[in-house]
């Protein structure tokens, strides 16, 4: 990266793209170690970060959600005006043969598309207002500015932009392509002020660059490469409202974490400490519903405190972090179902929470000194 000076909605109504479109459809350095470690843990989050790179393999995501993929340039322009919000969008240039694609799904309070321009464009929003958004290229060059910033990045780079800010895509190449992630800004705010144990007061000032090979930041984008795989999977749980809503804070969580900005440092100094009580009103909540999508600021706001402090403490006082915690009370759960046959091993898991079954079957291997499939056949033989 060099730097110089109508979609479907889950869990609400559906609107698809034109008739004619749907019948074509064939680290930063500023993160701390803390963030990296307790964002990481998450049995959602922590993919390796080539697994999903279908993404940039003829842009194979999204596909169910497909708005249009030939299009002309009119027909591209109305349809991420109608995705995202309305902006200005130009070709530069003569109108070339070229066709843009648009996929694109909108939950409560994300909007995700793929993108591919057909030709040299310009993309004006101007000030966004009610959303962050990160633009992650995964096909040729796209040069963006916010107020007196301009990069240019290629694929596999990113940039993050914040609603209070103008930013423009001053040059989209011919056949560039990207992921575009508009994030609430609600969101966004609750999940800083459940970090940080305390109100946030002036809006969140992120770095334009967002460098997706540091530790952090390959966490964001595994932890968007599930999401993207759940929407792509008939049979995932992103129907779940609880889900949706999980996928969602992590995102923003990650974000927060991820990528450098005007909070990190306070998100690192962690305010006031933990008390031996707000561990244990932790510990109850997680030993009561284990299998909800609890996410590290979720379990910071039942604790009052700061996420690092909570960290920090449960470290003192059980030796773990919060999600390990967490992590080792649904093993329990699902050890326990598991002797008493209480269903099979896919279920069982999934009704305590854990939503990657390899990476389920390696914890409790670790923890149990067996795979789920042999506690479940040695209790069958046992009965």
């Amino acid at each position: 990266m060099r730097t110089a000076g109508s979609e479907t909605t889950l869990g609400g109504r559906a609107a698809g793209g034109t008739a004619a479109s749907r019948d074509r459809r064939p680290e930063s350095a500023a993160a701390s170690e803390y963030a990296v470690s307790e964002y990481a843990v998450s049995e959602y989050a922590v993919l390796e970060y080539a697994v999903l790179e279908y993404a940039v393999l003829e842009y194979a995501v999204l596909e169910q959600y497909a708005i249009c993929e030939h299009a002309g340039f009119d027909e591209f322009r109305h349809e991420l005006n109608a995705l995202y919000y309305p902006a200005r969008v130009e070709p530069l240039g003569p109108a070339g043969a070229g066709v843009g694609l648009l996929r694109g799904v909108r939950t409560e309070h994300l909007t995700v598309g793929v993108m591919r321009f057909g030709q040299p464009t310009l993309v004006d929003p101007g000030r966004t207002g009610a959303g962050y958004h990160v633009n992650v290229t995964l096909a040729g060059r796209i040069a963006a500015t916010t107020d007196d910033e301009e990069t240019i990045s290629a694929a596999g780079e990113a940039t993050v932009f914040a609603p209070h800010r103008t930013h423009r895509l001053t040059h989209c190449a011919e056949g560039a392509a990207q992921l575009g992630i508009r994030i609430d800004r609600r969101l966004v705010d609750a999940e800083l002020e459940a970090l940080l144990g305390r109100p946030v007061q002036a809006p969140v000032e992120f770095a334009l660059e967002f460098d997706l090979s540091s530790p952090a930041g390959r966490a964001w984008r595994a932890s968007l490469d599930l999401l993207l795989a759940e929407l792509d999977n008939p049979d995932g749980l992103i129907g779940r409202a609880a889900v949706r809503s999980y996928h969602e804070r992590l995102l923003a969580t990650g974000l927060l974490f991820a990528q450098r900005h005007s909070y990190t440092e306070a998100l690192r100094a962690g305010g006031a400490p933990a008390t031996p009580r707000s561990v244990r009103r932790v510990v109850d909540v997680l030993q009561s519903e284990p299998q909800e999508p609890y996410t590290v600021g979720d379990l910071a706001r039942v604790a009052g405190v700061s996420a690092r402090r909570l960290q920090e403490a449960f470290r003192e006082h059980l030796g773990t972090t919060p999600m390990g915690y967490l992590r080792s009370v649904r093993l329990d759960r699902v050890h326990e179902e598991l002797q008493a046959g209480a269903g099979g091993v896919t279920e069982i898991a999934y009704r305590w929470g854990f939503a990657h079954l390899g990476r389920f079957a390696r914890a409790y291997r670790d923890r149990f000194g067996e795979l789920p499939s042999e506690t479940a056949r040695t209790e069958a033989g046992d009965r």
